[in-house]
Protein backbone atom coordinates (compact mmCIF):
# COMPACT_ATOMS: atom_id res chain seq x y z
CA UNK A 1 0.00 0.00 0.00
CA UNK A 2 1.79 3.54 -0.74
CA UNK A 3 0.71 6.28 1.15
CA UNK A 4 -0.03 9.57 -0.41
CA UNK A 5 3.17 10.84 0.45
CA UNK A 6 4.80 7.41 -1.90
CA UNK A 7 5.91 5.85 1.62
CA UNK A 8 5.00 2.16 1.37
CA UNK A 9 3.37 0.83 4.34
CA UNK A 10 4.45 -2.12 6.21
CA UNK A 11 1.34 -3.54 8.20
CA UNK A 12 -2.34 -2.97 7.95
CA UNK A 13 -1.88 -1.42 11.69
CA UNK A 14 0.27 1.18 9.87
CA UNK A 15 -1.78 2.26 7.52
CA UNK A 16 -4.80 2.37 9.75
CA UNK A 17 -2.97 5.07 11.98
CA UNK A 18 -1.84 6.99 9.76
CA UNK A 19 -5.77 7.74 7.78
CA UNK A 20 -6.14 8.31 11.65
CA UNK A 21 -4.19 10.69 11.96
CA UNK A 22 -5.63 12.72 8.98
CA UNK A 23 -8.79 12.28 9.88
CA UNK A 24 -7.69 13.62 13.13
CA UNK A 25 -6.16 16.98 11.91
CA UNK A 26 -7.00 17.88 8.01
CA UNK A 27 -9.74 16.22 7.71
CA UNK A 28 -11.50 16.76 11.04
CA UNK A 29 -14.90 17.16 11.02
CA UNK A 30 -15.55 15.09 7.47
CA UNK A 31 -17.20 11.63 6.93
CA UNK A 32 -16.60 9.11 3.93
CA UNK A 33 -19.95 8.47 1.44
CA UNK A 34 -19.79 5.52 -0.47
CA UNK A 35 -21.72 3.82 -2.76
CA UNK A 36 -20.89 0.43 -4.21
CA UNK A 37 -21.34 0.22 -7.94
CA UNK A 38 -20.65 -3.35 -8.60
CA UNK A 39 -19.69 -6.39 -6.82
CA UNK A 40 -17.68 -8.96 -9.07
CA UNK A 41 -17.32 -12.55 -7.49
CA UNK A 42 -14.33 -14.76 -8.48
CA UNK A 43 -14.94 -18.09 -6.56
CA UNK A 44 -16.30 -18.28 -3.30
CA UNK A 45 -13.39 -16.22 -1.45
CA UNK A 46 -12.62 -13.59 -3.91
CA UNK A 47 -14.46 -10.33 -5.04
CA UNK A 48 -13.85 -7.17 -6.63
CA UNK A 49 -15.79 -4.37 -5.44
CA UNK A 50 -15.94 -0.71 -7.56
CA UNK A 51 -17.51 1.97 -5.53
CA UNK A 52 -17.45 5.67 -5.48
CA UNK A 53 -16.83 8.31 -3.12
CA UNK A 54 -15.93 11.83 -1.10
CA UNK A 55 -14.74 12.23 1.91
CA UNK A 56 -16.56 16.06 2.63
CA UNK A 57 -17.91 17.98 5.73
CA UNK A 58 -21.74 17.76 3.88
CA UNK A 59 -23.35 15.74 1.90
CA UNK A 60 -22.12 15.46 -1.40
CA UNK A 61 -23.54 16.58 -4.68
CA UNK A 62 -21.37 13.87 -6.60
CA UNK A 63 -19.81 11.35 -5.90
CA UNK A 64 -16.64 11.03 -7.94
CA UNK A 65 -13.90 9.40 -7.04
CA UNK A 66 -13.95 6.06 -8.19
CA UNK A 67 -12.19 2.93 -6.60
CA UNK A 68 -11.87 -0.56 -7.14
CA UNK A 69 -11.10 -3.16 -4.19
CA UNK A 70 -10.20 -6.89 -4.49
CA UNK A 71 -11.56 -8.57 -0.92
CA UNK A 72 -10.46 -11.94 0.70
CA UNK A 73 -13.05 -13.65 2.89
CA UNK A 74 -10.95 -15.20 5.71
CA UNK A 75 -12.99 -17.65 7.53
CA UNK A 76 -17.33 -17.25 7.76
CA UNK A 77 -18.54 -14.03 6.98
CA UNK A 78 -15.32 -11.69 7.62
CA UNK A 79 -13.78 -10.21 4.10
CA UNK A 80 -10.39 -7.87 4.65
CA UNK A 81 -9.11 -5.28 1.75
CA UNK A 82 -6.34 -7.15 -0.06
CA UNK A 83 -5.58 -4.31 -2.50
CA UNK A 84 -6.98 -0.82 -3.34
CA UNK A 85 -7.12 1.09 -6.79
CA UNK A 86 -8.13 4.87 -6.64
CA UNK A 87 -8.41 7.00 -9.93
CA UNK A 88 -9.61 10.88 -9.69
CA UNK A 89 -11.38 10.79 -12.76
CA UNK A 90 -10.81 14.20 -15.41
CA UNK A 91 -14.53 14.79 -16.53
CA UNK A 92 -13.25 16.76 -19.11
CA UNK A 93 -10.97 14.45 -20.57
CA UNK A 94 -13.20 12.27 -20.39
CA UNK A 95 -15.79 14.12 -22.21
CA UNK A 96 -13.00 14.60 -25.20
CA UNK A 97 -12.17 10.83 -25.46
CA UNK A 98 -15.51 9.81 -25.20
CA UNK A 99 -16.73 12.66 -28.37
CA UNK A 100 -13.35 11.67 -30.70
CA UNK A 101 -13.08 7.95 -29.94
CA UNK A 102 -16.58 6.37 -28.81
CA UNK A 103 -14.99 3.10 -28.28
CA UNK A 104 -13.33 4.30 -25.43
CA UNK A 105 -16.22 5.08 -23.44
CA UNK A 106 -17.43 2.30 -20.75
CA UNK A 107 -20.15 -0.67 -21.02
CA UNK A 108 -23.05 0.32 -18.93
CA UNK A 109 -23.48 -2.24 -16.18
CA UNK A 110 -26.71 -3.34 -14.44
CA UNK A 111 -26.35 -2.36 -10.72
CA UNK A 112 -24.65 -4.24 -8.69
CA UNK A 113 -27.04 -6.34 -6.13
Amino acid sequence: MLNPFLDEEKSSEQLGAAHQELFDSFLKGTRLTVEVIDIRRYGTDVAVVVTRGEVSKKTPKKLGKPATYTVVREGGDRWRIAAVQKTKHKPLMEAISFKFKPATRPATRPAAR
